[in-house]
């Protein structure tokens, strides 16, 4: 596991480093103010890459709290960098509708938008994103697939974009926090990107754990707690700029909690099922054999073909169908 992620962190690193000069100052926008735990681990991963860039961080918002004036005021030079993750297309229309926004906002900054995947549908929508996106004259689309590479070239001919493996890589080998309770943890889609069915497809006699995203108990009540400073901020300017170094570091606290919870979900299984791709990101630093199911845009399958499928114990099935049998060949069952 190491070698693979080794060669993932230096490509990454060099892509990178293209774009954004050592000791550079930054803003970041769009923070995952939520539950998403693959989001938060992209987040933390994306600091560490920037960390080893000596990148100096002087901006940092959610979309509820992001304000121009402070931005410019705090980082008046410097590229704007736009979180990366899934949500570059139709199909998330409020982060969407945020980028747009940003890069309307700045249109004689440069801003990147850290590696996305491709996500439009012909029509109205996507001919709207066309017309800001390439009006813009310093705009750079990180893409974090080939295949998304050479679509969005096609959409967005007059922008720069460039291929990027997904920052949550930048993470360092995981330790699970505990012994395995079941043999595998099925950790399922339940949103737009869903396309597989409820049911675990294994053996009967197969022990597992049905999970998602999500804190609950102790965990819930500290995000609770961390989001107050921010409930504030969100109602005054006052208080966005006076608490901006404070957001910025409860944003790291926030997201840090997200994947620590990921983590003990993943922990209580052997193995993991799941059509998440973070799920099959983390779990395969954490070095457990993992069985990933594609999304509904593909996205799963695009990322593996390229790299994630160099990350020891991590195989990609097709179908309900073909996951039911790996999981037979796993415990030694008839197909």
């Amino acid at each position: 596991m190491y070698a693979a992620l080794t060669k993932i962190q230096t490509e990454t690193y060099s892509i990178l480093k293209q774009h954004l000069p050592q000791n550079a100052s930054v803003a970041i926008v769009d923070f995952p103010n939520h539950q998403n735990a693959g989001d938060s681990l992209i987040w933390l991963g994306q600091k560490e890459y920037l960390r080893r860039l000596g990148t100096n961080i002087g901006y940092v918002c959610d979309i509820s709290r992001y304000d121009p004036r402070i931005l410019n005021d705090l980082v008046p030079e410097g590229p704007i960098l736009i979180q990366g993750g899934g949500n570059f297309g139709d199909r998330w229309i409020p982060m969407q509708n945020f980028r747009e926004r940003v890069i309307q906002d700045f249109p004689d900054r440069s801003i990147i938008q850290l590696p996305q995947s491709i996500d439009f549908s012909p029509g109205p929508r996507l001919e709207h994103a066309q017309k800001i996106l390439s009006n813009h004259r310093d705009l750079t689309i990180f893409i974090r697939d080939r295949a998304g590479v050479m679509m969005t070239q096609e959409l967005f001919p007059n922008n720069t974009v460039v291929f990027c493996p997904d920052l949550a890589f930048g993470n360092k080998p995981i330790t699970p926090t505990a012994e395995p309770e079941k043999e595998f943890v099925f950790l399922k889609r339940r949103d737009s990107e869903s396309v597989h069915g409820t049911n675990f497809p294994g053996a009967e006699h197969i022990s597992y754990i049905e999970s998602e995203w999500g804190l609950t108990g102790l965990r819930a009540i500290q995000w609770a707690i961390l989001h107050f400073p921010g409930a504030v901020a969100k109602r005054s300017f006052y208080a966005r700029n006076t608490l901006q170094p404070l957001l910025a570091k409860l944003y790291d606290r926030q997201a840090e909690l997200n994947v620590r919870n990921a983590i003990g979900i993943l922990s209580r299984g052997d193995k993991v099922l799941t059509d998440r791709l973070h799920a099959t990101v983390l779990a395969s630093l954490m070095g457990k054999q993992v069985l990933a199911m594609d999304n509904s845009n593909g996205k799963v399958r695009a990322i593996y073909n390229d790299y994630l499928c160099r990350m020891p114990g991590t195989t990609f099935v097709d179908s309900e169908v073909d996951a039911k049998r790996e999981i037979s060949k796993l415990f030694g069952d008839s197909a």
